[in-house]
């Protein structure tokens, strides 16, 4: 009886350690083999006892853990991957625009008194603007009208400016009247972020100045209120 007892002692013992031997085992992690559909797996096992499938075993690399400097080289490929977004520029930054001279129809070559004239008219009012750098094809200007060569442009705007006949209300009389109005026109382009934009300006071709102030007014408004928030910092 004596020794039936110790037998059985030593029974509980042995089921008792393997138990230990198996909870520690889960709680530490490790990897497990197993048959499954006639196929070897490998499992990884967490710290909880979860199994995860982490490869087929007739890959000589998955009877192997990785070890620390194979895991250390994974995660700084996958650093090196992440495309970190470019940061965005900030409210006082310049904006870069290249700014080509305006395309003057028929009539309002004609009516143009000096040469540049309606040009000149465009420039100085983006030029006012403390966030515009303009870049302009015409590079023997000199001083605060230089343009910027060095820097690439974020910014593109194409214009012409034309002279039509419009029909109105003459104001003294009441009655319909014609009238030369002048139209200014601009396709506002920017690459990154990639937008494309159209703006209008018309008016009596005798308040010429006026109309190509209200005109580039809305140039600028674009450039910064719709394009320069989303350009990226120099």
């Amino acid at each position: 009886m004596a020794v039936k007892a110790r037998h059985s002692v030593q029974i509980i013992i042995s089921a008792c350690f393997a138990a230990v031997l198996f909870t520690v085992a889960a709680c530490s992690g490790g990897y497990h083999t197993a048959d499954v559909n006639d196929e070897k797996k490998v499992y990884r096992i967490d710290e909880h006892g979860a199994k995860t499938a982490i490869q087929d075993t007739d890959d000589p690399a998955a009877n192997r853990q990785p070890t620390a400097q194979e895991i250390a080289e994974q995660l700084s490929t996958k650093r090196a991957d992440r495309v970190e977004p470019p940061s965005k520029r900030q409210q006082s930054d310049p904006i870069y625009v290249s700014l080509a001279p305006p395309v003057l129809d028929a009539q309002m070559q004609k009516a143009e008194r000096s040469k540049g004239a309606v040009a000149e008219q465009i420039r100085n009012e983006l030029e006012a603007d403390p966030n515009i750098r303009l870049i302009e094809e015409n590079g023997n200007r000199s001083g605060l009208l230089k343009p910027h060569g060095a820097a690439s442009a974020d910014v593109e705007v194409l214009s012409k400016v034309s002279l039509k006949e419009a029909y109105g209300i003459d104001r003294k009389t009441g009655k319909p009247s014609k009238a030369l109005a002048v139209v200014f026109e601009a396709t506002i382009t920017s690459q990154v972020p990639s937008a494309t934009y159209n703006v209008s300006e018309s008016g009596h071709a005798l308040r010429n100045l006026e109309v190509s102030k209200r005109f580039a007014k809305q140039i600028k408004q674009v450039i910064l209120e719709k394009i320069g928030p989303g350009i990226a910092a120099r």
